[in-house]
Formats: structure tokens, sequence, C-alpha cells
């Protein structure tokens, strides 16, 4: 089977989990036919990190946000800090934001506030958003039709295909990860069967949400290929256009050249 040229739309290179071997995990990110990785941040501690390895492996592409699972490690002021770094160090999109309501304590009130500044500062910098959005598509839509002409991707998409195509049609992305590799993910096959693949990507979210066939491993952009694999099995167009479209679809997103 050939290896195509991919791009992982979302992957925490930056994280722990791989400073013991991080040159590594990208050399064998290549040679798995993965081109571009791109990097988005979850709080304010890691973004110099991201920056300094963007730096040195130019095809890394940075993006400066703030997390809402760690909402509470965030403070009013990491908001202008955001802001001076954005200002400072080129990326490529505000991101990780948005909102996740997976725990009961979650404050959403605190979430809602950090989440809809990251998108002003979006709109005020002219960026892309990368939202991650966990039981709160609906809420995450609300937003985003207050602001007209954003453009983003929601990553690791666990919402309805309504509201996938809403999305779409606001100008967003749908990003599908390790969830698709495994069998029981009915809803999500007949998704990516369904929506247009000019509005698709791909991607790890390493070094969390493994596939199939590494569950309870530490995921790494290498294993993007097998996501690919899965995708193709859902549509019908022909493995390279799939691999030729999506890629385009991350450059269009992120201005990647």
């Amino acid at each position: 089977m050939p290896v195509y040229s991919l791009i992982d739309s979302h992957c925490h290179l930056d994280f722990s989990d791989f400073d013991s071997d991080r040159a590594a995990v990208i050399e064998r990110a290549r040679q798995n036919g993965v081109t571009d990785i791109v990097v988005p941040g979850a709080f304010v501690g890691n973004w110099t990190k991201i920056h300094d390895l963007c730096i040195t492996h130019p095809n890394l592409h940075p993006c400066y946000g703030l997390h809402p699972y760690w909402t509470d490690r965030h403070d009013e002021n990491d908001l202008e800090k955001l802001r001076q770094q954005v200002a400072s160090n080129p990326c490529v999109a505000i991101g990780e934001c948005g909102l996740d309501y997976r725990q009961q304590q979650a404050d959403r009130k605190k979430q809602l506030y950090f989440f809809t500044a990251q998108l002003d500062i979006a709109v005020e910098k002219k960026l892309p958003v990368v939202i991650h959005a966990v039981r709160a598509t609906e809420d995450v839509i609300q937003q985003l039709r207050l602001r007209p002409g954003l453009r983003g991707m929601v990553h690791s998409y666990s919402g309805s295909y309504e509201q996938a195509r809403q999305l779409i049609d606001m100008g967003f992305y749908i990003s599908f990860g390790g969830a698709i590799t495994h069998s029981r993910a009915k809803k999500l096959h007949a998704m990516i069967g369904k929506l247009p693949l000019t509005s698709l990507l791909i991607e790890t979210d390493a070094p969390d949400q493994a596939g199939s066939a590494h569950q309870n491993e530490r995921n790494e952009p290498a294993y993007l290929v097998e996501i690919f694999n899965a995708l193709c099995k859902f549509r019908k167009e022909e493995r390279a256009v799939i691999a030729q479209q999506i890629c385009k679809n991350v450059k269009t997103l992120f201005n990647i050249t």
C-alpha cells in the first residue's frame, strides 16, 4: 500500500509525554508520510516550548490558546498574554479553546468566559480557531453564530451530523481522530461517508486518543496513517484523492505553504 502525504491537524507534541524521544517521534511520523503537524497550545506555560519546537522543526506549526480542561489553571491575565504572544510570535491559529462539559463540577461559566474571549481575539487577529467541544457542540455553535466570518476546526468531532453541517455552513472544518478506527463508532462512520470531503481533516490528538491498534499506549503522529485508512473505508473517492484533498483542507485553513 503506497504511503500518501498526510498532515496531522492536531497533535500536542509539546506535552511531556514526548520529552524522552520527541525527535524520534517526529522522524517516525515523517517515515509514515506525515509531512506537517499542527501543534495546539493548552496553557500559558507551554507556549514558549511550542514556539521553540516549531522554530526547530519548520514542518511543525504553532497555535496558542487556553484549553477548557485546564480552566482552573487560567486567569484573566492569560488573555492579555495570549494577545501579546500572537502579536510577537506568528502562529497558524488561536487554540486549543472551547467547552468541555464532561464533568459535573466543570465551571461552565468560567469556560465560556475564556472561550468567547479567545474567539474575539481570533476575530481581532484575523486567525482561525482550533475548538475543543465535548458534550457542548450546541453551545459552541451558538457562539460561532455571533461571529460570522470566523473560521476554524472542531477537533476530534463528537457531535451530530446535523451539527456538523451547521458548522460546515459557517466555514468550519470537521476533524476526526482515533475514535474512527474503532468498529463500534458507527455514528462517526456514517457521518464520514456523508460529509463533504472538502470539509474533513484528520488528527491524532497525540499523546491521547490512541486508535484501536494502540489502546492503552501513548499515541503519536506516525499513527495518523491508521486514521486515514479508517476514513478511506467510508468514502467513495480514490485514496490518493482523499489524501490530497485533506492536505489541501489543512493548508487552506491554516495558511500553510
